[in-house]
């Protein structure tokens, strides 16, 4: 039985900086752990990922092929993995026991509203893999009293859809008294 975190939230929440933070905690620890990155929009990883759906798909032919944007371009490659775990499967296999950092997309629709992100997570948990959601939310967004209510709101809809243990992390809490 593997455990891990999957980290999600809007783009820019530092999801891709909390995995590199995680990654680093695991090897000054000495704890084996391997990274899973699943944003195929994201070419400039600050880590080197165990597995990398860029391998399968990336965003970027997709909207070239498809002729379709990044939102849609997002949920095409999501779809795509869904319909395609079993090569996911294979890049797991050689990762044995190691803790999973799983480094998602900042589209949160994908969370919110379609299918295809959780029933790859419920997949990963068949596979014996237990698993809790991060969810990064920015710190600027506790200044405003209808922000922070918007962002309390989108996680209680993530934590609804994907139907798995829930934790919010306040990031970027450095730069609050800049707002």
């Amino acid at each position: 039985m593997r455990f891990g975190v999957v980290v999600v939230g809007p783009p820019g929440a530092g999801k891709t900086t909390a995995c590199r933070g995680f990654q680093q905690f695991f090897a000054a620890v000495r704890r084996p752990c391997a990274v899973i990155n699943l944003d195929p929009a994201n070419d400039a990883l600050p880590y080197q990922p165990d597995v990398n759906i860029s391998e399968l798909i990336t965003l970027e032919d997709v909207m070239n092929e498809f002729d379709l944007g990044p939102n849609g371009g997002l949920i095409y490659c999501m779809e795509y993995l869904e319909k395609n775990l079993e090569w996911l499967k294979d890049r797991m296999g050689p990762l044995g026991d190691k803790f999973l950092i799983i480094d998602c997309p900042g589209q949160v629709e994908l969370y919110t509203n379609y299918t295809s992100v959780k029933k790859t997570l419920e997949w990963l948990e068949r596979q014996g893999n237990r698993l809790c959601v991060v969810h990064m939310v920015d710190a600027h967004l506790c200044t405003d009293p209808s922000k922070y209510v918007a962002a309390l709101m989108l996680s209680l809809k993530t934590m609804i859809q994907l139907e798995l243990p829930h934790l919010n992390v306040l990031s970027k809490i450095d730069l609050l008294p800049s707002y």
